[in-house]
């Protein structure tokens, strides 16, 4: 779900998904239609491969992340995303990240612009300024980044399945409902094949791997409620997105849902069917924001336990977006231990929850005033 940046993902993306500094310059102004028992029955049907292009509401992104592996055994951990936000004023915010999962090194890059710096494509798009491109012509996509000392180049395909997200009382694929926060489309190719070039100072690696892409947009506030984004491409084949919602005043979850996509079928899954845990923490030596970024998830299909590839993930888009979000590659364990698949995490609103928690330490601490003679 990057939402992100907040992803990324939906609200996820994500990220991380998505945009508190764009969103306040931007003047973007949320009207949600009064509650139903389908609100997003008003929202046109998902029509693709003409829903692949820009629609001009008021969010919408294209996200891609994945692990992508050298022929030698080395790993790499990316992100690429593009946000569009349609205010008062329109701004384009881009972010990416690569991860070097041997040396632990991250490159990154952010980049925020007025209007959209894009060209038209039939049933597509293509965002290019200077040296960063992320475009999307028929079933061919190709990602192009400069993040400080590496670029990143890459090639993928709009294959294998797709998958069409909804809500769990709802008929209609392709359109979420994220309570307060709003309505969205919502979509996925959870195992996009791709390959490419990595260049890092002077070295280049062949990569190869696969790429979990979100493309949402919709009427929708990044900045209602934070969230917990997961996706996971198993090993016996099944897709699954999660993401749990909360309200980052109080960290309390307020809504749980996802996807899940084996041999039998599509279908959104029920709070009631799923359960997201946390199990392990880690806090950024950078803004001490405390993360989780470790979960035991719980599945119709059984129990899996989703530990981080590398725990520093962080990435701070105050430059851009003004947020800092957790954003990283996971892999998922099975109850003997074994690895049973592996995905992306984005972790989104626990910089604005940390704050509201450094507020009601300092209300705390304000010593009561004396009372008048």
């Amino acid at each position: 779900m990057s939402f992100t940046a907040q992803r990324r993902r939906p609200l996820p993306s994500i990220a991380a998904r998505v945009i508190a500094g764009v969103l306040a310059a931007g003047g973007l102004l949320h009207v949600h239609p009064p509650a139903t028992a389908e609100r997003t029955a008003a929202l046109p049907p998902l029509a693709l491969p003409a829903d692949e292009a820009p629609h001009g509401s008021p969010m919408e992104w294209w996200y891609y992340s994945g692990i992508l592996r050298s022929a030698d055994g080395e790993r790499f951990a990316f992100h690429q995303v593009v946000f569009v936000v349609n205010g008062l004023i329109k701004h384009t915010v881009m972010h990416a990240a690569l991860t070097d999962l041997r040396s632990g090194q991250r490159y990154l890059r952010q980049r925020r612009t007025g209007g959209a710096p894009a060209q038209a494509v039939h049933h597509g798009y293509d965002f290019h300024q200077a040296d960063w491109q992320v475009r999307a012509d028929g079933a061919t996509h190709a990602l192009r980044v400069q993040a400080q000392d590496a670029r990143v180049d890459l090639q993928a395909v709009a294959e294998g399945p797709l998958l069409t997200h909804r809500a769990t009382d709802s008929a209609t694929p392709g359109r979420l409902d994220f309570g307060r926060s709003g309505v969205s489309h919502y979509y996925s190719r959870p195992r996009m094949p791709a390959q490419g070039e990595i260049r890092i100072g002077g070295k280049k690696v062949a990569v190869r791997g696969e790429l979990w892409f979100d493309h949402q947009w919709g009427n929708f506030d990044v900045l209602a409620l934070g969230w917990n984004w997961l996706s996971l491409r198993l090993a016996d084949g099944a897709n699954v997105m999660l993401y749990q919602l909360f309200d980052t005043d109080s960290g309390h979850a307020v809504l749980t849902a996802g996807t899940l996509a084996d041999a039998r079928g599509t279908r959104p899954l029920h709070a009631s069917e799923i359960a997201l845990l946390p199990d392990a923490h880690w806090t950024s030596p950078r803004t001490a924001i405390p993360y989780v970024v470790g979960w035991r998830i719980r599945l119709p299909t059984g129990e899996l336990q989703v530990r981080p590839l590398q725990a520093d993930s962080e990435f701070d888009a105050s430059g851009s977006s003004g947020n800092v979000y957790w954003e990283g590659a996971v892999q998922a364990l099975d109850a003997q231990g074994d690895v049973a698949g592996e995905g992306f995490l984005e972790l989104s609103g626990y910089d604005r929850k940390a704050a509201a928690a450094t507020r009601r330490v300092a209300v705390n601490q304000t010593p009561a005033a004396a009372a008048p003679d």
